[in-house]
């Protein structure tokens, strides 16, 4: 497969905040954020923005 890798320029301070979010949800998810009540619409939220980008 032979797949063309793309690539985009951030700044610093863009990066290190996208870094800080992941870690983040990666805690909250750790601590059962997914148990939460509103966690399947907030995702069917998420979805459907992602969806409404392509």
């Amino acid at each position: 497969m032979n797949e063309k890798m793309e690539f985009v320029t951030i700044s610093v301070e863009e990066y290190q905040q996208l870094q800080n979010d992941s870690y983040m949800l990666s805690c909250l998810e750790a601590c059962g954020v997914d148990n939460w009540g509103g966690y399947s619409e907030a995702m069917q939220m998420f979805n459907e923005e992602e969806e409404d980008e392509e």
